[in-house]
């Protein structure tokens, strides 16, 4: 029989060795335990682990664990979520520097995505509520 295929989304099950990718609480990023019971729905994946020193967290996230052999994996996806974001914020920034200001930000209705009418609505109504 074929070795089933773990990777870094593959949920833990209890017994398996893991680290804390990162800092948890008081638990430095590093650190191992064991996982004790893996709970959660879907996407949303919680275990509590018992860690070498004896400490027991629960509530611990699928995304702050890693398998130790995978160790190299979750940096390389960490790493290239970084990257990704970067480009993002980029992209984000040199599209406000090239759109055009209009009036000020004050919603034009292009820029905002509202309905100039419905802008100037507002507008009316809140002259005629503050005086």
């Amino acid at each position: 029989m074929a070795k089933k295929v773990r990777d870094l989304d593959t949920p833990f099950r209890p017994g398996e060795r893991v680290l804390a990718a990162c800092d948890i609480d008081d638990i430095e990023s590093g650190t191992s335990g064991r996982v004790r019971l893996a709970n959660g729905l879907g996407n949303w994946r919680r275990y509590w682990v018992k860690f070498e020193d004896g400490r027991i967290r629960g509530q611990v996230s699928h995304e702050t664990l890693v398998r130790p052999d995978q160790v190299a994996a979750w940096q390389q996806l960490q790493d290239d979520k970084a990257k990704a974001a970067l480009r993002s914020e980029q992209a984000v920034t040199a599209a406000s520097t090239d759109a055009p200001s209009g009036d000020g930000g004050a919603g034009s209705g292009v820029a905002s995505r509202i309905p100039a009418s419905i802008m100037e609505r507002s507008k009316a109504a809140k002259a005629r509520l503050l005086g």
